[in-house]
């Protein structure tokens, strides 16, 4: 299984400022406040396995024009872990772009705490921002806590919110169970098409591959 530690898209922490043509692999948050620069366009893509005590905030601030941001969690829940977070994004300048996908996947007695904040001052028209939550529970004792929150100044903007919570597709797991698979088999390959999806960002496929092996090695325990 390749070392997520070991992609040279891997940081420890996120820096202060980010610009240019950038894609960042974490597998934590950690409290921090990033400027995005002008003509940025930045892919991150945190991929957490373990959980954390101390709520934590990330602060993305668009101070110049014309980038784009797309942050994506994959994160998968076991035991008594904990996702205590906050994603904040305030876009001060006009043209900006920012997309905010975070897919939980929740077994045993592990939650997910999650609030997602998008600020739109008033000079920052045309931007186009969105917000999305999906929860996978693979356990009655498994909880989530999500909770949107747009604060928009501007008139000429989109911006929107989506939240989903669920279990396994039951017409999903007859038909794959239906074509030869056992019901554990049928169960890790639709938790891993869950998790799958947001990759399609990623652009170096050797990040994706290594992405894809790592959630194939965690679901097979």
């Amino acid at each position: 299984m390749p070392n997520i530690k070991e992609q040279p898209e891997y940081l420890n922490a996120l820096p202060d400022e980010i610009s240019g043509d950038k894609t960042i692999l974490l597998d934590k948050i950690t409290t921090t406040s990033i400027e995005i620069k002008p003509d940025s366009k930045i892919t991150i893509i945190a991929f957490i396995t373990e959980g954390w005590a101390a709520p934590q905030e990330l602060t993305f601030n668009f101070t110049g024009e014309n980038s784009i941001l797309n942050f994506i969690v994959l994160n998968i829940g076991t035991k008594n872990d904990t996702f205590p977070f906050t994603t904040t994004s305030i876009h001060h300048a006009p043209r900006n772009n920012a997309y905010y996908h975070i897919s939980s996947v929740l077994f045993d007695q592990s939650s997910i705490d999650y609030l997602g904040n998008l600020v739109i001052k008033k000079p920052a028209q045309q931007t186009d921002c969105y917000l999305s939550h999906k929860t996978l529970i693979l356990s009655p004792k498994a909880k989530v806590n999500t909770k949107p929150c747009l604060e928009i100044e501007a008139d000429d903007v989109k911006a929107g919110h989506a939240a989903t919570v669920g279990n396994i597709d039951e017409e999903a797991l007859f038909y794959l169970k239906s074509r030869g698979l056992n019901e554990h088999q049928s169960k890790k390959l639709i938790v891993q098409g869950f998790l799958e999806k947001d990759l399609k960002e990623i652009k170096s496929s050797e990040l994706k591959t290594a992405i894809i092996k790592n959630i194939t090695h965690l679901l097979q325990n």
